[in-house]
């Protein structure tokens, strides 16, 4: 296993998406003074298609610049790293055809005895389709899965905040450096799930902003880690039916929350239902799917409260513990 953090920093940099192939440029690398052969490997391996993207390697003496100063971004922002083949890589992100070299890691990404899952839609959605995506992730977080999304505004807010609220792990995917969570209205909810004991992840170095290219390639990330992918309301370009594609590319199971189905926002996920992706009410239907034990409370979305009577009662039970607010929604547990 490549230990030296300043080789595996500049081999990540290397163009293009296949991490197999990078670690297989970084084993033959004593120390940076091998980085030469490293880059001749690399860019001979790679296949006709991709020698666009090798020919603009940059050159090594900014790679190592930019090595070294990503090894110094890493230890001011207590961010760490996993090696793609080492055990504390995520094995399901393993598998896929293009994972990253490195997954930076900044939080506590422990393995579960439960297969995570993604919850995706749009940054758009009806207030319905944010309560149910809190729902979904309160369900999901009572019975110990790991909820995944990208910390964007609409859906991936909702997953995460509704994996907060049941005191579950949530992580969140980011498109750029872990230092700097986009979008910057959302880092306290970054901060959050960090204190929560989740994690912010993702393939970006520490100090970059997201570029425009960077959310598509995040989205196979963030797919890669789980088991199946939720996708809750999606017209027809958005950018969940990107995570949703890759994820059925990956051998993932996908799915459509019934309220995806409601309103013009929902055209891509209506699509994605006419193409044979179950419909499913809670996590229970999704866990039953899996053939795994079900075993956790159903999460009830009580009425929005109509009188300040209403209200107070709601916030009375929420304070003796037997009610959560979470985006705006009002939700009880219910055993069953």
């Amino acid at each position: 296993m490549v230990r030296n953090p300043l080789v595996l920093l500049a081999v990540h940099r290397f163009p293009g998406y296949n991490g197999h192939l990078k670690l297989r440029a970084a084993q033959m690398c004593r120390d940076e003074k091998d980085l030469p052969d490293a880059m001749a490997f690399y860019a001979q391996s790679r296949s006709q298609r991709s020698r666009r993207a090798a020919a603009s390697m940059p050159p090594l003496e900014k790679l190592q610049k930019q090595a070294e100063l990503d090894y110094r971004r890493l230890r001011s922002g207590k961010i760490e790293y996993r090696v793609l083949g080492s055990p504390a890589y995520p094995a399901a992100l393993a598998h896929i055809d293009d994972p990253p070299l490195l997954l930076f890691v900044r939080g506590e990404l422990e393995s579960s005895h439960n297969p995570a899952v993604a919850l995706v839609g749009t940054r758009r959605p009806s207030a319905h389709a944010q309560r149910e995506a809190c729902r979904f992730a309160m369900e999901f977080a009572l019975a110990e899965y790991p909820v995944v999304s990208g910390l964007a505004f609409g859906i991936d807010k909702a997953a995460h905040e509704g994996a907060l609220a049941a005191k579950g792990t949530t992580w969140a995917v980011l498109a750029g450096g872990l230092d700097r969570p986009s979008p910057g209205a959302h880092r306290p909810l970054a901060a959050r799930i960090l204190e929560g004991g989740g994690a912010l992840l993702g393939e970006i170095p520490p100090g970059e902003f997201p570029a425009r290219y960077a959310f598509p390639r995040r989205n196979r990330i963030l797919s890669g880690l789980t088991r199946g992918c939720v996708v809750f309301q999606a017209p027809a370009k958005s950018g969940a039916l990107i995570t949703a594609s890759l994820a059925l590319d990956q051998n993932r199971d996908v799915y459509v929350a019934r309220c995806g189905l409601e309103g013009a926002a929902s055209e891509g996920t209506r699509g994605l239902e006419a193409q044979g992706a179950p419909v499913v009410s809670g996590a229970k239907d999704i866990i039953r799917d899996w053939s795994l034990p079900v075993d956790t409370p159903s999460v009830e979305t009580l009425a929005v409260p109509e009188t300040a009577g209403d209200l107070v009662y709601l916030m009375k039970r929420e304070i003796e513990g037997q009610l959560h607010c979470c985006m705006g929604g009002w939700f009880e547990y219910c055993i069953a």
